[in-house]
């Protein structure tokens, strides 16, 4: 067969990054898609030399479509909360939508007008959103006016008392998320009095304004589901709540349309402090949409906070030698930036941010992949922030972060489960999609697939049978005797399980993943059972069934493989959480598991094509199971 004939028509820039080129004029289709310079010229430009300064100029353009690529995104994410926001006041006067699903919470939000709080007008990008939390948190008791000062003369008295009254309520509901709502949903973060506590968490609320509203939004919802069950509650509050909840939800997507706005407009580079606050409220919608069951919308969040991330990372993390150190971005944002190390001192309050958020979208992110059938999309800097260096990788850690914690971001600290755990779901997800990948392509090695997937459980079993025959630490031990008693009322358990057995669990049902993606889906052969059984007992040595909201994702693979005669186990624990079942995901895991149950005999006659990514994504949407 004769050789195609290139044309010598094409844009230079087509040329240049050796693509096909449709030389449309004045700019070709490629160039116009990726947002770049496309050149047309008789003379052939003089970086086109075939040497340095061509290979210079390809590497340029490389970065340059990477940097476009990432506007695009950024500019998608805005174009998602633009949609979310216009959805968002249709519902305001449409009865079929609500703040919560109705079969959990029986009301629908009535408009916002008939709440008396001021709302921002949606629709104007430019403009300025306006409620009574424009005055910060700090500031609200300073503002609330004494019983005297209601008498001063005041041309409009009535508007000053009602928004008095909604800066009253808008304290109320950030103690009651600061009380109860962020304990229950974080149980083992539990900093020590030595490092201020929680503190950096009232800064933040005070200064930012997205997550503040989504703070909440999540404590009105907290509030309605148990007002929903005390029998002499009052039917007008809890038409209240659900009116206040749907306002907050409108309030934090607009902040952060402006927050984001401004992040693009700036860059992250030179605007680190800004860039990490907007990541934070991005991290927090996304908790809030997950925690009040409004599938689809996460993704959308996870891909703008991994984008954020990344830049926070490549902008202020990246050294001299072109490795990566966090302790440099944390550095920056102490109030002496790059004068001292965190050791023996406290967190400043950015820099809290910065761990915590960090954290959380690790975390997520991880989790999301076992759904999304991809690689976590932060998998790059596991190494770096998650993995406990040995001896030899120790002396090759620069001398500006020998005094950093290793790891930089210790997830037991914020969640309860060991790194390792965490490092070993990632690179089972990412074996997973390498699976199918060569799967599709017609290349997959059963031998490559088997050697790689040992690697990661002999790592996994290590670390277990080491977790198992250490003693628990006296910080994180079970009992009534630790502060996490003092941060909330008796909504919170009296005892929650050790991050020693949470982290067990973890394990185990990441060894009962590793084996769907290594086997199939087999839930019947002796190995997947053993391991579904071992991970059923720990469940129920748990001391609450409350403890359940730190383990849905366990639980879910464990319950999916389950048999037949553990099926009500599964519902039983769910229904002992009582009302705070729907905050969360843990209905969410059970639906998932009774639809998987129900089709038993379907998956069985199509086992090569089911595993643990198909169940967590049968219920339409593709499950966060945070």
């Amino acid at each position: 067969m004769a050789n195609k004939m290139r044309s010598s028509g094409g844009c230079w820039t087509c040329r240049l990054r050796r693509k096909k080129c449709d030389e449309e004029r004045p700019v070709c289709k490629g160039c116009l898609a990726l947002e770049i310079n496309c050149l047309y010229s008789y003379e052939k430009p003089e970086w086109m030399d075939g040497g340095e300064r061509q290979r210079q100029r390809a590497e340029w353009l490389k970065k340059e479509v990477k940097l476009q690529a990432t506007r695009r995104r950024e500019l998608r994410y805005l174009q998602g909360l633009e949609i979310r926001l216009e959805s968002h006041d249709a519902s305001l006067t449409d009865d079929s939508d609500t703040a919560a699903p109705k079969d959990w919470i029986n009301a629908a939000p009535p408009s916002i007008q008939t709440t008396g709080l001021s709302t921002p007008e949606a629709g104007t990008q430019d403009s300025t959103p306006a409620s009574a939390s424009d005055t910060a948190l700090t500031d609200i008791a300073l503002t609330v006016p004494s019983p005297d000062e209601h008498s001063s003369a005041s041309p409009f008295p009535g508007l000053d008392l009602r928004a008095s009254l909604s800066q009253e309520a808008e304290a109320q509901s950030a103690m009651m998320y600061l009380d109860y709502v962020f304990p229950f949903l974080f149980p083992y973060y539990r900093p020590s009095f030595a490092d201020v506590g929680r503190g950096w968490l009232l800064v933040l609320l005070t200064k930012n304004k997205a997550l503040f509203h989504s703070a909440l939004s999540l404590a009105g919802y907290f509030h309605v589901i148990v007002l929903g069950h005390i029998e002499d509650a009052s039917p007008h509050c809890h038409t209240h709540n659900l009116e206040l909840l749907h306002e907050q939800q409108g309030l934090a997507l607009q902040w952060l349309r402006r927050e984001m706005q401004d992040i693009i407009t700036r860059g992250v580079k030179g605007n680190l402090a800004e860039a990490n606050r907007v990541m934070a409220s991005i991290v927090q919608l996304m908790t809030c949409d997950v925690a009040i069951a409004k599938p689809g919308n996460w993704t959308m969040h996870l891909d703008a906070a991994t984008e954020l991330f990344n830049e926070i990372m490549k902008h202020h993390a990246m050294a001299e030698d072109g490795h990566a150190c966090f302790i440099m971005v944390l550095l920056q944002l102490g109030s002496r930036p790059f004068t001292w190390t965190p050791k023996n001192h406290p967190w400043g309050s950015d820099q809290a941010i910065l761990r915590f958020f960090t954290a959380q979208l690790l975390f997520f992110d991880t989790l999301a992949s076992t759904a999304l059938q991809q690689p976590p999309r932060l998998q790059q800097w596991h190494q770096g922030l998650l993995a406990t260096l040995n001896e030899e990788a120790l002396k090759r850690v620069p001398e500006s972060e020998k005094e950093a914690t290793v790891p930089h971001i210790n997830l037991q600290e914020f969640l309860g489960v060991e790194n390792w755990v965490v490092i070993a779901v990632a690179e089972i997800a990412a074996l997973d999609s390498w699976k199918k990948d060569m799967r599709r392509a017609g290349s997959l090695s059963v031998a490559e697939l088997v050697s790689r997937g040992s690697a990661i459980e002999q790592r996994l079993r290590g670390s277990l049978v080491a977790l198992e025959n250490a003693s628990l630490s006296p910080g994180l031990a079970d009992g009534p005797q630790h502060l996490l008693q003092y941060y909330a009322g008796t909504f919170m358990p009296q005892m929650m399980h050790g991050s020693s057995t949470n982290t067990r669990i973890w394990a185990q049902a990441a060894i009962t993943y590793l084996s769907v993606v290594l086997s199939g889906w087999q839930p019947s052969s002796h190995e997947i059972q053993l391991s579904v059984t071992r991970t059923v007992e720990m469940l129920l040595s748990l001391p609450s069934p409350d403890c359940l909201r730190t383990l849905v994702w366990p639980f879910t693979v464990t319950g999916c493989l389950a048999t037949p005669d553990q099926e009500q186990l599964f519902r039983d624990m769910v229904a002992g959480m009582g009302p705070l079942k729907v905050f969360g995901t843990i209905r969410e895991g059970l639906a998932i598991m009774e639809k998987v149950w129900e089709r038993r005999a379907e998956i069985e006659s199509m086992s090569d094509q089911w595993d643990l990514a198909t169940c967590l994504r049968c219920l339409g949407e593709p499950a966060l199971l945070i």
